[in-house]
């Protein structure tokens, strides 16, 4: 038995200006939490306090930034948002406090561990310590879930599935929260959520995410101008919606374009590592999420509950170079959604259908990825992120970054939105912020582990004035198609989004051996200290050095600083920690920024700052570029080459230019020249000679696009279409089919015409009935009535305005004569007539019949196209010209025909001067 899940609470943990000692031991977290200030939701997550590079703090950081004399670890923040969570369930209930703690069966806490140096817990045990401290009953499973940035959407996901899959109903705390001290040490502690190839060849994550950035621009057909407009307005409508959910770091401030910290991103653009803690109550227990349904609490617009329809996850390499498919195609972010689409149950055209999103958006490069991987172009990606629909509270960059809290953070905005909870919410002066039909809404949210190594989704429903009981909601699953799991379809294309870049690669010749320029970035020294040879070194130029220092001394700088690396470099094999090889190259560099200033080799513009200033400039201008290069090796772990730069005489700005690359038998690198039929069929600007198609075969899509990958000559400009459409997110059937015919599928021949007959009807008068609608609703009840005349076929029906539309029609074989359906239609039209006439409601029609061609229409049901739409068009112009009394006008009506229709339309005027080759009745008055 699969049981429904709700979400009937959702809260974070206090700034640490709230968390006094007297807030953190179990006299306070037993019994409920006072009534919240405005100012005690506000800010809710904060950055660490030390100043140190260690990550360190002391007493006086903690009374400096807080005013608190004992500082505030991670098991505090868990309690203090599991208490919080435990009195908004208690507040929506009602009774004693100790009836809303024992309504909790199962406790899940998570975080990524390892990065505070000042709590090293027994994460083993935190579960049991805080189920004691929140006064739970000893008989509730407490358990802890570890994970990278995405824990708090896992633990989520698997509280879900307990909890639908339990003996008995369930109700779960999930409790996520990180500390993240600043400075570099836990920084470099963040980047082991890299695979250890990764690390080991110089990337870090704020390098993965611009290169993300970077292979979109080249293979969407994008300039740094598209994207920096695009990144621009995208932080700058985040940090205005930032304002209306004050519980985020970032909430209020005015927005302003910080310093560049990448090639395409400022620190604007980039979420900052934060501390907090998040909790999230589920139940599947369906009497106490009606209950909490029920109250009328003034704090919630709706109800606030929202249902988890379904959760799922997508995994890749940990290792981003090891990917077997070419980077812009996200396997993992792919298969999250097709896999929570499968849960959920619907079709992975659900996710761009949603009302809004929380999409993970710790970089906007991640965030944009998401939304491509819905289907949807670069233009509507980049419309839909600039107006906020994919987080309509301004993302992870106005709340911050608390690595293992924020995926279930997501899902509290999510929920806080669908029941418009006033404490977290604030709109801004004019109308409140739009609510949800009656029904309620669906939104998703996304998590992301690593490099896009895990990724975690949800599809939810909420914004329901009402919860509908579990018959009632059944009732809406009647008549949906069953349908191929979307994780199956994905999987046959996964596997062969392995083979493409090099079949690709492969079919080439040229100079050398040929490399795909997959991206270009900048990453610190610090980062690819280890990947550096001293070749590497002794090339590297130190870009942004030239603003600091005079032109003429600008090469005896760089000689310094380059020997200034290779010392580090050396000591980096001697030590044993990298935080003492990180301090020795702060010292040096401000040693010797400090010796320039002396001798007067420092420019203008660096001449102004201090000492520190100067210092930290310099270290900034300590980054390498490099190229990421996909190959053709067998070995996925051999098929990617990391470039530092410049190399073979290319630099980082030429290689904007460049996509493909000749390596030469001596080692080095030539740039390909700028030719469309080199690029692969991924990227916007390919193109293909047309050529004569091969002879149609017969076979499955899949086997198709096997065959196009095994040719060994490049590809047919209709092949290089039918490759973009197939590996498109979710394509669309009717596209796919087209590409497929052109290719030289036999399998892909255009269906058979259905047999059609096509009625449409308006409403000529509407007799006395007041109600404005009250017409329009009689007619359509009568057409219901009288679908019984055309059981013979499938029906698609539309009503507008003052028309009702049906399509009926019979697909081959044909099990009925030619003339059956204008029969039954004009039968149809009959009774909609009489039925509608019985209240004073008149109705002329128009019959007609012809082939036509079955699509699905908006609702994904099918729907009818055919010439007979036009004419029965043209022909209710036609009668629309006589008398207001019930008419029915029947095309092609002549001979034995006529005398059939003549018998069912007995009473009725046959009107001798209808239209040619159409014959009209009219009722008599």
């Amino acid at each position: 038995m699969r049981r429904r899940v709700f979400v009937i609470a959702g809260e974070y943990s206090a700034n640490p200006r709230f968390l006094p000692p007297s807030r953190r031991g179990r006299a306070f977290l037993a019994v409920p939490h006072p009534e919240l200030t405005r100012e005690e939701v506000t800010r809710l997550f904060f950055r660490y306090p030390n100043r140190s590079e260690d990550g360190r703090t002391k007493p006086e950081d903690w009374k400096r930034e807080f005013g608190l004399d004992s500082p505030v670890g991670l098991t505090d923040l868990f309690a203090s948002a599991a208490h919080r969570a435990l009195t908004s369930l208690w507040q929506l209930t009602g009774g004693d406090y100790v009836r809303a703690r024992d309504s909790i069966t199962d406790l899940y806490v998570t975080s990524m561990p390892g990065l505070d140096p000042n709590e090293r817990m027994n994460i083993g045990l935190v579960p049991q310590a805080l189920r004691a401290s929140l006064a739970l009953s000893p008989r509730v499973v407490a358990q802890y879930v570890v994970g990278t940035s995405d824990s708090g959407a896992w633990a989520f996901a698997q509280a879900v599935r307990a909890a639908r899959t339990a003996e008995q109903p369930a109700t779960i705390v999930v409790v996520a929260g990180q500390i993240i001290p600043s400075g570099y040490a836990s920084q470099y502690q963040i980047r082991t959520v890299l695979g250890e190839d990764d690390q080991r060849r110089g990337l870090d994550m704020l390098a993965v995410g611009d290169l993300l950035m970077d292979a979109f621009k080249r293979n969407l057909g994008l300039s740094r101008e598209d994207v920096s407009d695009f990144l621009t307005r995208v932080a700058a409508r985040k940090f205005q919606a930032g304002a209306q959910y004050p519980a985020g770091i970032q909430a209020g401030k005015p927005f302003r374009r910080e310093l560049p910290r990448t090639p395409y991103f400022h620190a604007s653009d980039i979420a900052a590592p934060c501390c907090g803690a998040a909790a999230t109550i589920i139940t599947s227990d369906e009497e106490l999420a009606q209950a909490v349904a029920n109250a009328r609490n003034k704090r919630y617009r709706v109800a606030p509950v929202t249902e988890v329809l379904g959760v799922g996850e997508g995994s890749s390499n940990e290792n981003f170079l090891h990917r077997q498919s070419p980077m812009v195609f996200g396997t993992a972010v792919r298969e999250a959604l097709a896999a929570t689409a499968d849960d959920a149950r619907v079709p992975v055209s659900a996710f761009a259908s949603c009302g809004f999103g929380v999409a993970h958006d710790a970089f906007p490069s991640i965030e944009l990825g998401f939304l491509l991987a819905m289907g949807l172009s670069w233009e509507r990606s980049a419309e839909r992120m600039k107006e906020g629909w994919s987080n309509p509270f301004g993302g992870l960059l106005s709340f911050g970054h608390a690595l293992g809290a924020s995926g279930l953070v997501q899902v509290n905005k999510a929920h806080h939105l669908f029941s418009g909870d006033e404490r977290y919410l604030q709109d801004g002066p004019g109308p409140k912020r739009q609510g949800f039909r009656e029904s309620g809404a669906i939104a998703f949210t996304t998590s992301v582990g690593g490099p896009l190594s895990h990724i975690v989704g949800s599809l939810l429903r909420g914004g329901f004035e009402r919860l509908r009981p579990l018959a009632e909601r059944a009732l809406l699953r009647v008549g949906q198609p069953e349908r191929t799991p979307a994780v199956d379809e994905w999987r046959a294309r996964r596997h062969q989004l392995g083979m493409v870049a090099r079949a690709h690669l492969l079919r080439l010749r040229g100079p050398g051996e040929p490399w795909l320029v997959e991206g270009t970035t900048y990453v610190s020294i610090r980062s690819a200290l280890r990947a550096l040879t001293p070749d590497e070194v002794s090339r590297l130029t130190f870009d942004g050095l030239e603003e600091l220092v005079l032109p003429e001394k600008l090469e005896e700088v760089r000689g310094q600083l380059r020997q200034v690396v290779l010392v580090v470099l050396g000591e980096a094999e001697r030590v044993a920690s990298m935080f003492d090889v990180f301090r020795l190259l702060t010292d040096e560099v401000r040693e010797l920024s400090a010796g320039w200033r002396e001798m007067g080799w420092v420019a203008k513009k660096g001449a102004a700052l201090p000492d520190d200033k100067l210092a930290e400039r310099v270290k900034d201008t300590l980054r390498v570029p490099f190229a990421v290069l996909c190959g053709s090796s067998e070995d996925p772990a051999a098929r990617r080459h990391v470039l530092f730069l410049p190399a073979s005489g290319l630099t980082y700005a030429a290689f904007d230019g460049i996509d493909l690359v000749w390596r030469l038998p001596d080692g080095t690198f030539q740039p390909a020249p700028p030719d469309p039929t080199l690029l692969p069929f991924w990227n916007a600007r390919a193109a293909r000679p047309e050529r004569e198609n091969p002879p149609q075969r017969p076979g499955f899509p899949s086997e198709m696009v096997d065959r196009i990958l095994e040719q060994k000559q490049p590809e047919s400009a209709a092949q290089l279409q039918l490759l973009r459409i197939w590996f498109a997110a979710d394509p669309p059937r009717p596209a796919l089919e087209q590409a497929l015919r052109r290719a030289g599928s036999a399998m892909a021949a255009p269906p058979p015409p259905v047999r059609a007959v096509v009625y449409l009807g308006e409403i000529a008068a509407r007799g006395e009935l007041e109600d404005p609608g009250a017409a329009h609703e009689l007619v359509g009840r009568a057409a219901r009535d009288a679908r019984a005349f055309l059981e013979a076929y499938e029906i698609s029906v539309a009503q507008f305005g003052d028309r009702v539309a049906f399509g009926a029609f019979e697909r081959p074989p044909f099990r009925t004569r030619p003339d059956e359906g204008l029969v039954g239609a004009a039968r149809f039209a009959r009774e909609v007539a009489r039925a509608s006439l019985e209240h004073g409601v008149v109705v002329r029609a128009v019959v007609c019949a012809g082939d036509g061609a079955v699509y699905d229409d908006a609702m994904g049901r099918p729907g009818l196209a055919s010439a007979a739409n036009v004419r029965a068009a043209e022909l209710l112009a036609t009668i629309r010209q006589g008398p207001a009394v019930p008419t029915i006008a029947v095309d092609a009506g002549k001979g034995l025909l006529l005398e059939r229709l003549q018998q069912r339309l007995a009473g009725w005027e046959l009107d001798p001067d209808g239209p040619p080759g159409c014959a009209v009745w009219r009722l008599p008055r």
